[in-house]
């Protein structure tokens, strides 16, 4: 299955694995809940998939790579214990905590939620001294004397022996006891996760015209030949580094990334001319409705991958105008509910120390059980700006006291400019949109498989559907209704592939 279908597997049994009764009890009992174990090549995304099931489900998620460890910190160190037997004293050995059960425990108590995933990855590579403990805790979930605590579900990864020579095939006996779920690596899966989570336009624009190239792991003369989902989302977080320091990006940053001759020689090419687009089509004036006769005439002429290429770097441009307003909008819900919490003690002179304390915390909570779960977007860029606007909120608050006048009226005053400052970004991200599609109308025709592509990339962005649905966007609704998405988008996906 695709790595899609497997979060859902996941995600899935890791509910029905939590689901309680009227009673409080677990419905499948927790010695009955069997181990996940996920078989996939390297770099498909298994670690990511679990880690945005946990906070889908908002518990916790410990990580390890079982190949790290030892025999004595998996199972713990032993030590000589005294205890009585049928009124004799004995010496016995016992073993102190595991390592890994020691972290489940403490991220249990730092985030205050008692469930959680423990994710064991490479799992079927251990040492031979650490094999045996392995395959106990995958039956019993048990390491030396210390058991996993209930409601914490055990997810494995490894790899089959045909990429991984360290991986030794589990035995009939304890695959009976795992849930098994094999992945296949998917470009078409990959380049929706890519939309959502902002991978860089040369990449999914590449892709798109050469979905061959996505993956590839063989055996080479000087060694393996490695093209991966996490090189390429690597690559693409390196490219933006690199491009925002105005640092050189050449062939041999690319050969780091994508370990295969031709595959990187192929796309440091694309690259060089999606750079070259990027500046001659003028993306900033499109999405302001600025463009020419020149630019529509270009792109009039240009081939069908230059127009994919060109809808990738719209697409991009949109996406960072609609993650800008959407982030800052979830921010402001919740520094609203912050306001509103320390209402009461902004009236005083400790107004600026309370909203700093405040910014303070968020700034170190843990990802599991705070209130930014349900909010859209990035939650790291979502924690800085509300961490911003209550330092902002603190500073007024700070002035307010030295001028005498009200320190929470001072306080609403910066949350209310910042919420017309959010309107602006919310107006200005919708308006980029009715822009987009006026371009590609004017210079495609209406109902243009240009248009479609954009109806496709843009439907694959959770905070742009959320704009839509929240604030409204005409232009995308009735392109995406009138192109008959479904049907008439695969065909539009087929064309692509025939670029390969």
């Amino acid at each position: 299955m695709n790595i899609e279908q497997a979060t859902e597997q996941i995600r899935s049994a890791i509910t029905a694995y939590l689901s309680k009764d009227e009673h409080g009890l677990y419905r499948i009992p927790f010695h009955m809940q069997r181990p996940i174990i996920m078989f996939g090549p390297p770099g498909v995304g298994k670690t990511a998939i679990v880690s945005q099931v946990a906070q889908e489900l908002d518990i916790n998620f410990v990580s390890y790579s079982i190949t790290h460890h030892t025999r004595q910190s998996a199972l713990g160190l032993p030590f000589i214990s005294s205890e009585e037997f049928d009124g004799e004293n004995c010496r016995v050995s016992q073993y102190t905590m595991s390592e890994i059960i020691a972290a489940v425990h403490q991220a249990r108590r730092t985030s205050g939620v008692d469930e959680g995933i423990l994710f064991l990855d490479e799992v079927n590579c251990v040492s031979e001294t650490l094999a045996p403990a392995m395959l106990q805790f995958l039956q019993y979930k048990t390491f030396g004397m210390h058991r996993l605590p209930e409601g914490w579900i055990i997810v494995t990864a490894g790899n089959p022996p045909e990429y991984n020579r360290a991986a030794r095939e589990f035995d009939p006996a304890t695959l009976d006891r795992l849930k098994r779920i094999d992945i296949e690596p998917d470009v078409t899966v990959w380049q929706d996760y890519a939309a959502a989570h902002g991978v860089h336009p040369a990449i999914t624009t590449f892709l798109d015209a050469k979905p061959g190239s996505f993956y590839k792991v063989r055996a080479g003369a000087k060694g393996a030949k490695l093209v991966t989902a996490r090189g390429w989302e690597d690559l693409s977080r390196m490219l933006q580094a690199y491009e925002a320091e105005s640092l050189i990006v050449n062939a041999e940053l690319i050969r780091q990334y994508l370990q295969d001759d031709d595959t990187a020689h192929e796309f440091f090419a694309y690259y060089e001319l999606f750079r070259a687009y990027r500046d001659d089509y003028r993306i900033p004036d499109i999405l302001s409705g600025a463009f020419d006769d020149t630019i529509r005439d270009r792109a009039r002429a240009a081939r069908f991958d230059e127009r994919i290429t060109l809808v990738g770097l719209l697409t991009d441009a949109l996406s960072t105008r609609v993650h800008g307003a959407m982030e800052l909008e979830s921010a402001l819900r919740l520094v609203r509910a912050d306001l509103m919490e320390l209402k009461g003690t902004l009236v005083g002179d400790e107004a600026a120390l309370a909203l700093r304390k405040r910014a303070s915390s968020v700034r170190g909570e843990c990802e599991t059980g705070n209130r930014a779960n349900s909010e859209p977007g990035d939650r790291r860029v979502v924690k800085a700006l509300r961490v911003s606007v209550l330092n902002m909120a603190a500073d007024a608050a700070d002035e307010a006291t030295r001028t005498g006048s009200a320190r929470f009226d001072a306080a609403k005053e910066v949350f209310n400019s910042q919420v017309k400052r959010c309107d602006s970004l919310l107006q200005r991200a919708i308006s980029s949109v009715d822009s987009v599609f006026s371009f590609l109308d004017t210079t495609f025709g209406e109902d243009s498989q240009e248009s479609l592509m954009m109806v496709a990339k843009l439907s694959a962005d959770p905070l742009l559907v959320r704009m839509v649905s929240e604030h409204g966007c005409e232009s995308y609704l009735r392109h995406n209704k009138s192109l008959l998405f479904t049907e008439r988008g695969l065909d539009l996906l087929k064309q692509a592939d025939n670029l390969a």
